[in-house]
């Protein structure tokens, strides 16, 4: 497979890629991004790489390594988000990707500190329903390492277009559990949700969905607490044992 290897020693020392092994393997795109990027022709071999990465068919190894050299080029051409976006990219694919032992040191030291970043990254993801959860429970995988969230909410709607209200979700651990309130009465409703985790001061540390892309939960014939019949019996038993206990604790009636 082909690896970017070398610019030259220095920092700003121009950018070259080694021949392949297995050149017939490699996709058209791939080898004309590399290509180019050998003939120091940046720009042109971004839109091969960003070219080659439209294909989501190839092995995911590939992908990651394409990824790292698209980043390295941004970095070259010093563009640091973009460099850090894609750099991320090939991480999520391949948490435990390594550069090539004569990768030049700018390129190292860049990947690993993207790397130590994301090791520290807040992420929050939703779970799946089971079986058991109540109609209206959302539960969600918190991961904090740096232990900056102060709080996790879920911000609903019962529009896809708004207005978003918010719930607090009670975590225990790295799972949070929050309800989504019903609009009404009613014992069936829609709600449109996405899930925030903020710092002390309010600022997102991480977020599923959103409310451009909202996700969506239909709740069927759940009816309010005061319609259960359950509840209104144990109110009862309640009722009559806390009157049995008066009774009992009562003096008697002066005579």
């Amino acid at each position: 497979m082909l690896v970017l290897l070398v610019l030259l020693a220095a920092a700003d020392a121009p950018y070259r890629s080694p021949a392949a092994a297995n050149v017939g393997e490699v996709p058209q795109s791939l080898k004309d991004a590399r290509r180019l990027a050998d003939e120091l022709r940046y720009e042109e071999a971004i839109v091969e790489y960003q070219r080659y990465l439209a294909d989501p068919d190839r092995p995911v190894s590939e992908r990651a390594r394409a990824l790292l050299e698209l980043g390295f080029l941004h970095l070259v051409l010093e563009d640091a988000v973009n460099a850090e976006r894609r750099t991320v990219e090939a991480l999520e694919l391949v948490p435990d990707i390594r550069l090539p032992a004569a990768s030049p040191l700018k390129q190292v030291e860049f990947v690993e500190a993207v790397r130590q970043k994301l090791l520290a990254r807040t992420r929050l993801e939703v779970l799946p329903r089971t079986g058991v959860d109540p109609p209206r429970q959302v539960a969600a995988r918190l991961q904090d390492p740096s232990g900056r969230v102060g709080r996790v909410l879920i911000r609903h709607a019962f529009s896809p277009k708004g207005p978003f209200y918010s719930s607090p979700m009670r975590c225990q651990g790295e799972r949070c559990v929050g309800i989504i309130p019903p609009p009404s009465e009613d014992a069936s409703f829609t709600a449109w949700y996405y899930v925030e985790a903020l710092d002390a001061s309010g600022e997102t540390l991480a977020q599923v969905a959103g409310p451009t892309e909202p996700l969506q939960l239909a709740v069927v014939g759940e009816a309010a607490w005061y319609h259960n019949p359950w509840i209104w019996a144990g109110a009862g038993a309640a009722l009559v044992a806390a009157a049995g206990v008066v009774y009992l604790v009562s003096p008697a009636p002066s005579r």
